[in-house]
C-alpha cells in the first residue's frame, strides 16, 4: 500500500492526474490514496517533487 507523507506534501497535485486508477483525490486540501483503489504502481512516488509518497514497509 503507497502512503502520502502529508507533512512533506506540497499537494502540488502532480499524482492527482497520473494515477491510473484514480485512487488519489483531494480531501479536506490533503492529498488522499483509496486503499481499496491503489494498484501500488508507485508512479505516485515516481513523479512527486518532494518524496512524499511511500510504501508500507509491512
Amino acid at each position: 500500500m503507497v502512503f502520502i507523507d502529508l507533512e512533506k506534501c506540497v499537494t502540488c497535485g502532480g499524482c492527482l492526474d497520473l494515477c491510473p486508477s484514480t485512487a488519489i483525490r483531494m480531501l479536506e486540501d490533503k492529498v488522499n490514496i483509496d486503499p481499496d483503489k491503489c494498484v501500488e504502481c508507485k508512479i505516485c512516488a515516481q513523479v512527486c517533487p518532494v518524496g512524499a509518497p511511500f510504501m508500507d514497509a509491512a
